[in-house]
């Protein structure tokens, strides 16, 4: 099997790294939109239980706008409008800090931390699937790959 710069080739039988990473995340996401979190009349989105997991598990620490930005890879524009739309479903807290007034920091608020169960649940699921008949080497080379991977690609942004 040959691995080229091209996006796809079906004619050659021929691989593209680009095309499969987007065929994992396409079913990714059909994996995980079969998981449904609503109360009352709001949708919570798959990034929304990304989020909420995220701040659930740095609670010792404060969490603000720029570290959600820098976890998730994520532009400022719609890291903004993504914490806005939570904070009208009433998933998190924005809190002034004595410092900056401007700068607030992220809290979930008691409906996000209802959740909390049921987002962790389901995201282990989908771990459990993606890890599955993976040797602890495979996962060691994959992780190294990607980042690898990750790092050409902040290259040619910056």
């Amino acid at each position: 099997m040959r691995w080229k710069k091209i996006f796809f080739d079906e004619e050659n039988n021929e691989k593209a790294i680009g095309m499969e990473l987007r065929k994992l995340v396409n079913f990714i996401h059909r994996n995980v939109e079969s998981f449904k979190i609503e109360d009352d009349k709001n949708h919570i989105t798959k990034m929304h239980g990304m989020i909420i997991g995220f701040l659930n598990n740095s609670k010792s620490e404060d969490v603000f706008q720029k570290d959600i930005e820098k976890k998730f890879s994520m532009r400022r524009s719609t890291t903004s409008k993504m914490l806005k739309s939570m904070e009208d479903k009433g998933l998190i807290k924005r809190i002034s800090i004595e410092k900056d007034a401007r700068v607030k920091k992220l809290q979930l608020s008691e409906k996000g931390q209802s959740l909390v169960e049921e987002v962790t649940r389901e995201y282990q699921r989908i771990e459990n699937l993606l890890i599955e008949g993976l040797t602890e080497e495979e996962l060691e080379q994959f992780f190294k790959t990607i980042h690898k991977m990750q790092q050409n690609m902040l290259k040619d942004i910056e």
